[in-house]
């Protein structure tokens, strides 16, 4: 009777703590797939954040021009009303 009941414990013990693997491997794979999802949502606002800083720099160096010209040769750029297009039709 003795020998039953620790073989039966045993079996008890041995299903119950291949289920706890079962069950720490699903959980494992549950946190890789929301890590990746967290990493693709991470390289999306980074390439975001890359293309709002090439604008950025874009109109500095805009403004920064437009400030160089006016400063060191005392001219200014005309604003787009001011510019008059000719057409040189033969």
């Amino acid at each position: 009777m003795m020998r039953i009941t620790l073989n039966i414990i045993i079996v008890i013990s041995i299903t119950f703590s291949a289920f706890t693997v079962i069950y720490i491997k699903h959980l494992n794979r549950l946190i890789n797939i929301q890590i990746e999802e967290s990493d693709s949502d991470l390289a999306n606002k980074i390439n975001e954040y890359k293309v709002l800083l090439n604008k950025k720099s874009k109109i500095i160096n805009k403004e920064l021009f437009r400030e160089k010209i006016s400063r060191d040769l005392g001219m200014k750029l005309p604003s787009e009303e001011k510019i008059i297009y000719l057409n040189s039709v033969e």
